[in-house]
């Protein structure tokens, strides 16, 4: 049984099952050679293995048959004990050995980000990303270990959990995988919509971007820049330049990141040169065309080069007016 995998080397047929939603989708882009950090996958099969030979599973249905689901707290409560149980439980030495093969082949201490890959997320009739979590600036092998559990116990926070609930989803039959990849120290970063979502037109490109890291545009910490380019043309037909007042960055050599205020003369100046629209307009097209569909894409500048963090499908495409 494989519990850790590059992203190269799960097969496509079994990639959703093992690598979950957001590491499928970095496995098939790096394959493509699109520019996509290295690293590689927690498996599912890691998660299930881990939750059988620590005999978790009748622990956590015996928690879940207490959930009164007309309570919100009943939930949370449930919840959280689940999630301390996960964290509490010792991970097995063989698999903390197998994630030191990995991680050390990626360097010594070298940060990465720790991102959970629900298997159930990103799909058409049920996308469910970002219910899991993810830490950044990940720096050790026990803080690998450590945020690879963490990932896992999100798998049973109170929103999954009631989504699945809803969904008619077995909270037991499920699993996570967890993304490990070399963090991206970026000067400048965003997300960007290979189709126009507002209008549904799908010859623009729209981007946004922040200095820092991508999360300041995620989670909503700032307001981007935002350009609508034209594709083929490269004409920007809107643009709006903020004065963006955070970005977040590294914490420090120890992993972590914070926030911290914008330098003045970046607050009001563009985030991104025309060489570089440019190449995210280009970048875009060609990850919809081996796609097949227009994406919602995270991308980052760090030293220069641009690299892509994340492809999903636009879910909420607009029809073109």
């Amino acid at each position: 049984m494989n519990f850790l995998a590059w992203f190269n080397e799960i097969p496509e047929q079994e990639l959703m099952n093992a690598a979950g939603g957001k590491g499928a989708s970095l496995c098939r882009m790096s394959r493509q050679q699109l520019p996509v950090p290295e690293g590689f996958i927690v498996c599912s099969s890691t998660f299930n293995y881990f939750m059988e030979s620590c005999n978790l599973y009748p622990i956590v249905q015996a928690h879940l048959d207490q959930i009164d689901w007309n309570s919100c707290s009943s939930l949370i409560e449930v919840s959280e004990k689940i999630r301390k149980q996960i964290i509490a439980t010792p991970m097995p030495e063989q698999l903390i050995e197998d994630i030191r093969n990995y991680y050390t082949s990626l360097g010594e201490n070298v940060p990465v980000a720790v991102r959970s890959s629900g298997t159930v997320e990103d799909l058409e009739d049920a996308s469910c990303a970002g219910q899991q979590d993810t830490y950044l600036f990940v720096i050790g092998l026990e803080n690998v270990v450590k945020y690879i559990k963490e990932c896992w116990a999100s798998l049973y926070n109170d929103r999954a959990i009631f989504y699945r609930h809803q969904k008619g989803f077995s909270n037991i039959d499920i699993s996570i995988a967890v993304v490990v990849q070399r963090m991206v120290n970026a000067e400048k970063a965003g997300v960007m919509f290979s189709a126009n979502p507002i209008t549904g037109n799908h010859d623009e490109v729209i981007i946004e971007a922040a200095w820092g890291l991508g999360e300041s545009v995620v989670q909503g910490i700032v307001t981007p820049d935002n350009y609508w380019v034209k594709k083929g043309s490269y004409q920007v037909i809107n643009e709006y330049i903020a004065e963006k007042e955070t970005m977040v960055v590294r914490l420090s050599e120890s992993g972590g990141v914070k926030e911290i205020p914008v330098p003045s003369n970046l607050a009001q100046a563009p985030v991104l040169s025309e060489k570089e629209l440019k190449e995210l307009v280009d970048i875009a097209i060609k990850v919809e065309t081996f796609y097949g569909r227009p994406q919602d894409l995270e991308w980052a500048y760090e030293s220069n080069k641009l690299y892509l963090l994340q492809a999903r499908p636009i879910t909420t495409l607009a029809k073109t007016i």
